[in-house]
């Protein structure tokens, strides 16, 4: 018994010693991507152009080809990345792609850590080349981020993918 309560007593005080602990911070925040930091290639600067990916997604999932949405100079002519930041650095649980057109070209995603400015890979798998045209929200689902993010990359293997692979919004997930 009396073992028993030193530990638990050590184990609170270790809870309540650690500043960085927070065991119930709260609600999860989603946050759309608000500002293009990179792109290999847009469409045009207006119509399918980088910004076209910030805010909440404005194309509906399987609507097609749509000008409000990213879309890449050329259809399959070479890898594709696109660099998109965020207002507040939180942590990260969840992504959510809203690939509107020929979806499944996105390979890898890097989360920028916002304390020290490195991208760590969170999602890599080979490009999904059996999707169709139809659009979809991606929604890849980690384990919380132990660091706060303040940017995205996507990686894109647009020739793995036929047509022009479109980009409406991306959104995180997590807690500021």
């Amino acid at each position: 018994m009396k073992r028993g309560l030193v530990f638990y007593s050590s184990f609170l005080f270790l809870l309540i010693g650690c500043s960085d602990f927070e065991p119930f911070k709260g609600e999860k925040v989603s946050q759309f991507a608000s500002s293009v930091i990179a792109f290999s290639s847009q469409w045009t600067t207006t119509a399918w152009s980088a910004q076209r990916a910030l805010g909440p997604n404005n194309v509906n999932a399987g609507a097609g080809s749509n000008e409000n949405a990213w879309s890449s100079l050329t259809a399959d002519g070479q890898r594709e990345f696109l660099v998109l930041g965020f207002t507040e650095p939180q942590t990260v649980k969840k992504i959510e792609i809203y690939e509107n057109a020929f979806p499944g070209a996105i390979d890898t995603v890097y989360l920028r850590n916002s304390s020290t400015s490195k991208w760590i890979i969170v999602y890599s798998k080979p490009a999904q080349t059996n999707l169709g045209e139809d659009g979809r929200i991606f929604s890849i689902h980690l384990i919380e981020t132990p660091y706060k993010a303040n940017a995205i990359r996507l990686a894109i293997n647009s020739p793995a993918v036929k047509d022009w692979n479109e980009i409406d919004a991306v959104s995180i997930t997590g807690q500021k």
